[in-house]
């Protein structure tokens, strides 16, 4: 991922044995964010200890069939955010697997 405007990326296995990730526990990353009129913004965060409840959420959904349990226990669930607004180019990531 050198040279890429992705500033945070978490990934964890269904089991919970592997972790990835390039930010320290504690931080926390804004995923979404809206402004409506007469409110404040209101942002969706990602940290490390919600991404790990969701984890466990999101492999829930994907359990079933034999390609579905392949998927299961073998895939990823990652949070990427690219936070260059004007040039960021997230797919670009993906040319370094």
């Amino acid at each position: 991922m050198q040279g890429s405007s992705i500033s945070d990326i978490h990934g964890r296995n269904r089991q919970g044995s592997c972790w990835i990730s390039n930010v320290a526990q504690a931080d926390v990353n804004a995923v979404t964010w809206g402004v409506f009129p007469t409110k404040e913004i209101i942002e969706r965060t990602v940290d490390p200890s919600r991404f790990r409840v969701w984890k466990d959420e999101a492999f829930e959904i994907w359990s079933g069939r034999l390609l579905e349990e392949e998927v299961h226990n073998s895939y990823f669930l990652v949070n990427l955010v690219d936070n260059d607004y004007i040039r960021g180019d997230l797919l670009a990531v993906f040319a370094d697997f």
